[in-house]
C-alpha cells in the first residue's frame, strides 16, 4: 500500500485554515433567544457596584420579575401594530405610509415596553439617568415619543433626522415610564443605547458601553450566529474537516489560496445534530476554507 504524506506547505496551509476558523453563518432559531411578544417589559437601568462599567442596561419582564440579557432577547412588534402616518405628522414619513408601533398605552395584543430606573438605592446617584440613542441598524427608521395631555408630540428619539445628543430619554431614579416605539419598515432592527449618570458628589459622568436592543417587526428573520470549520485532515488528495452549525442547514463551501479570492467547492447540509463533513480537493500548496449559509 502506498502511503501518502501531506506536504509541509500543505500541512501549514490546512492548519492555518483551521486556526483562522473561517466562519459559516447560519440563523438563530426561536429556541436560542427569548422572544417577547405581549409581556410588560422595561428597559432597565442597572447599577452594578464593583463592575466595569458600573452602569448597564437590562430587560426586566414585569410579568414575572425576570431580568433578561438584551443580547438574548427579541422585542417583537406584531403585525397588529401597523398604523398609517396621519396628515400633520410627516415627521414620521409621508402621510399614509406605514409605521409599526408599540404604544405607550397597553394593548394586550402587543408588547408593552417602557423605561425604568427602579430598584436602585437612593442616595448614590443624581436623580436622573440619560439613555441616549447611539445607532440604529435595520431596514427602517426608529422613533420613541410620547403625547402630552393636550395631544402634543414629544419626540424623544428620531433616527430619521439624524442621531445626536438630543435623542435621549432621562428616566428618574426609582421611576418608570412608557413611550411609543415606532419603526417604518418590517424586519430586524438593532437599536443601540447607552446609559449614563452621575454619582452624588462626583464631577465625572459614568457611562456604559452601548447595548443593542433587537426589535423584530413582523415579518423578520432572526440574527446570525457563528458556525465553525474544525481541524482539517489530509487523505492524500483531499482536505476533510467537520462543520458545526445549525441542524438541517445548507452551506456553500468556498476555498482560497490567498484569503482574498474565493471559489465555490460545493455545498453540504448539516444533520439533525448540526454537523456535516466537508471534503475539498487540494491542488495548491496553501489552502483556506470557509462556508456560507444558503437560503
Amino acid at each position: 500500500m502506498k502511503s501518502h504524506t501531506m506536504p509541509a506547505k500543505l500541512r501549514a496551509g490546512s492548519l492555518a485554515a483551521a486556526l483562522l476558523c473561517t466562519i459559516a453563518t447560519t440563523r438563530t432559531t426561536a429556541q436560542d433567544m427569548t422572544v417577547l411578544r405581549r409581556e410588560h417589559v422595561d428597559v432597565q437601568v442597572l447599577d452594578r457596584p464593583g463592575a466595569e462599567p458600573r452602569l448597564g442596561i437590562g430587560l426586566r419582564n414585569g410579568d414575572n420579575g425576570v431580568l433578561l440579557d438584551p443580547t438574548q432577547a427579541i422585542l417583537e412588534v406584531g403585525a397588529s401594530g401597523r398604523l398609517e402616518v396621519p396628515p400633520g405628522l410627516e415627521i414620521f414619513g409621508p402621510a399614509g405610509s406605514s409605521i409599526w408601533v408599540l404604544p405607550q398605552s397597553q394593548d394586550p395584543a402587543l408588547l408593552y415596553l417602557g423605561f425604568a430606573a427602579s430598584g436602585i438605592p437612593p442616595g448614590t446617584w443624581e436623580p436622573r439617568f440619560d439613555i441616549q440613542l447611539i445607532k440604529v441598524v435595520g431596514p427602517g427608521h426608529f422613533f420613541a415619543w410620547q403625547f402630552d395631555p393636550f395631544s402634543g408630540l414629544d419626540m424623544r428619539m428620531n433616527s430619521r433626522d439624524g442621531i445626536g445628543p438630543t435623542d435621549t430619554i432621562s428616566p428618574l431614579l426609582g421611576g418608570h415610564e412608557h413611550v411609543n416605539w415606532g419603526f417604518t419598515a418590517t424586519g430586524l432592527h438593532e437599536v443601540h443605547l447607552r446609559v449614563s449618570g452621575r454619582l452624588q458628589g462626583a464631577t465625572n459622568v459614568v457611562a456604559n458601553d452601548a447595548v443593542v436592543l433587537r426589535f423584530g417587526v413582523v415579518p423578520y428573520s432572526l440574527p446570525a450566529q457563528a458556525a465553525l470549520l474544525g481541524l482539517p485532515a489530509w487523505d492524500g488528495s483531499r482536505v476533510t474537516c467537520r462543520l458545526s452549525g445549525s441542524p438541517s442547514r445548507r452551506y456553500q463551501v468556498e476555498t482560497s489560496s490567498d484569503l482574498t479570492t474565493w471559489s465555490p467547492a460545493g455545498d453540504v447540509t448539516t444533520d439533525a445534530a448540526g454537523t456535516a463533513t466537508v471534503w475539498v480537493p487540494v491542488t495548491e500548496p496553501f489552502h483556506f476554507l470557509r462556508a456560507r449559509t444558503l437560503p
